[in-house]
């Protein structure tokens, strides 16, 4: 799966490109929080003993489209908090976490993503699959001594840099080109338009 600091950048990518206007950084905040919620279950597993079959496991329930969309009703429920108006509060943070099922359907390993959840519980993967996704094993629960600590801990380091690294270059930087592009783009459209605008209001008074 991607990482969840890789889940956190989606909102952060996606106010680059499409934002109008400054955006509330409460809201932005709420929406990489949501982005990132869904790997809490990660922790089911460790400490709630959830056995890795179940719908509550990892890439389960946590995933679904439709816990997105209640996420952004109880953000639309507190737009004032965030500064922003009921419909702008629940799309964007309903969009934030649905993104993460997405992202996590569109690896080449894992488990499948109960994405329909209540509606199914099938597990589903996007038939586009360029995410390069490998394992990264948490320490062991019982660790007998500071070395074993070190030597696991040291374990864990390579391999989330080398997750890192990967992602660096599969998903954050293409996201941010293309936020950065789309801003540009948009940005440029939007001068020319004004632009014309101006001049036609010019020859306007002139006449």
């Amino acid at each position: 799966m991607p990482m969840t600091t890789t889940h956190l950048l989606v909102p952060l990518a996606a106010t680059v490109a499409f934002a109008k206007r400054p955006i509330p950084w409460k809201l932005v905040i709420v929406a990489a929080i949501a982005a990132a919620a869904p790997d809490v279950d990660g922790l089911f597993k460790h400490f709630l003993h959830v056995p890795e079959g179940s719908i509550y496991s990892h890439r389960g329930a946590l995933h679904s489209l439709f816990v997105a969309v209640a996420a952004g009703f109880i953000a639309a429920l507190f737009h004032r908090r965030l500064r922003v108006g009921p419909l702008t509060a629940g799309v964007i943070v309903a969009a934030a976490m649905a993104s993460h099922g997405i992202l996590d359907m569109m690896t080449d390993a894992g488990q499948g993503v109960a994405y329909l959840w209540p509606l199914s519980s099938v597990r589903l993967f996007a038939d586009w699959r360029p995410i390069h996704s490998g394992p990264v094993h948490m320490p062991h629960a019982a660790i007998h001594s500071l070395a074993q600590f070190r030597s696991e801990l040291a374990q864990l380091s390579i391999e989330v840099l080398a997750r890192f690294r990967s992602e660096l270059w599969q998903l954050i930087i293409p996201m941010f080109a293309a936020a950065l592009l789309i801003y540009f783009v948009r940005t440029s459209l939007s001068s020319g338009r004004f632009a014309v605008h101006t001049k036609g209001r010019s020859r306007d008074v002139r006449d």
